[in-house]
């Protein structure tokens, strides 16, 4: 398992293939497996050297108290770039990653070749979403809970995420097994490390990526969101007000493509890296 030390934390990552690089950046609560799992890497990496990594707090990466906003984990980015040697990197990010390769864009743009937003939500933009809490991956989470007992709010709300799972009970976690599944559980228990982090807090924070900053990223950008997406409102501002922007659209799934579909996920991964790198 390859680590480097970044800043406070230890960072693990790993690298596959050889071509032009591609890094993958995961989203918030959860690691560079689910890359894997998906067959993404596996795929690029026969044209591309792939780098993946877990973020700070997530996976097998070290868990610092504080610093998990976009800018400071863009940091962790550029720190990770430099001293695995990378190029000009075409940059994936799912969710959260995307917030983060947008602001890794804006502060050394040198490093950043183009960007794939994989259903990202901005914080910067949150006046654009009112609606958030109706995604269906938080109703759904909301939904298993009650039937434990526990109340994890309408609002999406991390921390009371968090703090709802070390007291749960053999019975109450059966109950989510049999709502979630064995790969839900596991996601549960891979939290752990972020309870006692600033986390929950930081990564709704604009962190200075405000509209006007993610209007002025000039690289070429692809707006890859779900068929059910929460965040069309988001696509739509990217679309209209990015100086060099194009959307498509993942089929049969609603922000969690990875999961729910992820050969139409690789596949539209695969075709719009080939556009971006002019092949």
């Amino acid at each position: 398992m390859p680590r480097l030390a970044l800043d406070n934390f230890e960072c693990h990552y790993q690298q596959h293939g050889a071509g032009p690089d591609v890094v993958l950046v995961h989203g918030f609560t959860s690691n560079q497996a689910m890359w894997l799992f998906s067959g993404i890497v596996t795929t690029l990496a026969t044209r591309f050297r792939v780098t993946t990594y877990d973020l700070r707090g997530h996976g097998l990466s070290g868990a610092p108290a504080a610093g998990y906003t976009a800018d400071v984990v863009a940091r962790d980015f550029r720190l990770l770039h430099e001293r695995l040697g990378v190029g000009p990197a075409y940059v994936v990010g799912h969710s959260f990653g995307g917030v983060v390769a947008m602001q890794a864009a804006l502060d050394e743009p040198r490093r950043i070749a183009g960007i794939i937003l994989c259903d990202t939500y901005f914080p910067g933009l949150a006046h654009l979403e009112p609606n958030m809490e109706n995604a269906e991956v938080w109703t759904g989470l909301r939904s298993s809970f009650q039937a434990t007992g526990v109340d994890i709010g309408a609002a999406v709300d991390f921390r009371r995420l968090f703090d709802a799972l070390p007291g749960l009970t053999v019975d109450q976690r059966d109950i989510l097994q049999a709502k979630l599944g064995a790969p839900g559980v596991r996601w549960l228990a891979q939290l752990g490390p972020l309870t006692g982090t600033t986390a929950a807090e930081d990564v709704f924070q604009a962190a200075g990526l405000t509209a006007e900053r993610i209007c002025q990223v000039s690289q070429p950008v692809v707006a890859l969101y779900d068929e059910r997406t929460p965040f069309a409102a988001t696509r739509d501002f990217l679309a209209t007000h990015l100086p060099n922007c194009r959307v498509d659209t993942v089929p049969g799934s609603g922000h969690l493509a990875l999961l729910e579909n992820p050969a139409g996920f690789v596949e539209r991964v695969e075709r719009n890296l080939d556009l971006l790198a002019g092949r």
